[in-house]
């Protein structure tokens, strides 16, 4: 089991690498033609610059945990199952990127059995860390966080994604609960990296986010630093599957308790 030290040394190390990865990405930015552009399904693309940027996250993380194995996006390294797992989205909002938005970001997590220990979500274009440790609390920029206190979800800020199912049930479902949050929250927001709406959870910056349709290097990072920030994680039935399931809500506890039983009663 690697201690509080150990981590802490690979988190340092973590923080490093994303600035670096972060500078190869944004040089990129201007470079990528529409030739460049895969699509591997529906509203999910891809080009060189996320999997140089997958290459050279790995080729980093091996030299920090060698015995750890692979679970990553683009699939550039041997995807194998061991007792530690490296989890990497080498850059989440692809779309954002591609159409210039600057809201993109770089996520990897440790897992030790299927449990994240260790997790960092970088936001490309402001070079902000966010960053956990399981039992030590969430930092924004090694600085503590918090979610936000405020129950009252008349004041709260929502953040979710639109559906990759396009079935007219899915997408009916889908603007219900949007039509839910406008008439009894602040304001709903779709912001396109996944990774990082966990990580403006958990950093107070708005009090909830849920999605469907996740992958587990979406969410494993980010789920982390919410958990370490205060707040409650949970799929759409209110369990602990959502690495699994794809289903997640993330909150302040005080808002979880007010906004659960409508997703569960609209999406679950």
């Amino acid at each position: 089991m690697l201690s509080y030290t150990q981590l802490s040394d690979i988190k340092t190390k973590l923080e490093k690498l994303c600035q670096e990865v972060s500078v190869f990405i944004k040089a990129e930015m201007q470079k990528v033609q529409q030739t460049d552009i895969e699509v591997k399904d529906m509203n999910s693309l891809v080009t060189y610059v996320d999997k140089n940027a997958e290459i050279k996250i790995v080729k980093s993380l091996k030299e920090l945990v060698p015995e750890a194995g692979y679970i990553t996006e683009e699939g550039t390294v041997v995807q194998d199952s061991k007792e530690l797992m490296w989890v990497i989205d080498p850059l989440d909002g692809t779309t954002n990127f591609l159409y210039k938005i600057p809201h993109f970001s770089i996520s990897i997590a440790l897992m030790k059995d299927g449990d994240p220990i260790l997790g960092i979500v970088h936001d490309v274009m402001l070079d902000t860390s966010y960053t956990a440790i399981k039992g030590h609390g969430t930092y924004e920029n090694n600085l503590p966080v918090k979610v936000r206190k405020d129950n009252n979800t008349l004041d709260a800020v929502i953040v979710t994604g639109f559906p990759y199912k396009r079935e007219p049930q899915h997408i009916d479902a889908s603007l219900q609960m949007i039509r839910y949050c406008v008439e009894n929250c602040r304001g709903i927001r779709r912001l396109g990296s996944a990774a990082l709406d966990l990580a403006y959870v958990a950093s107070g910056k708005i009090d909830l986010y849920y999605e469907n349709t996740l992958n587990i290097w979406d969410i494993a990072a980010g789920a982390l630093l919410v958990k370490e920030a205060g707040g409650i994680v949970s799929d759409y039935h209110g369990g602990n599957t959502y690495l699994q399931d794809g289903s997640i809500i993330a909150s302040s506890p005080g808002v979880y308790d007010k906004m659960y039983p409508v997703i569960n009663k609209l999406l679950g």
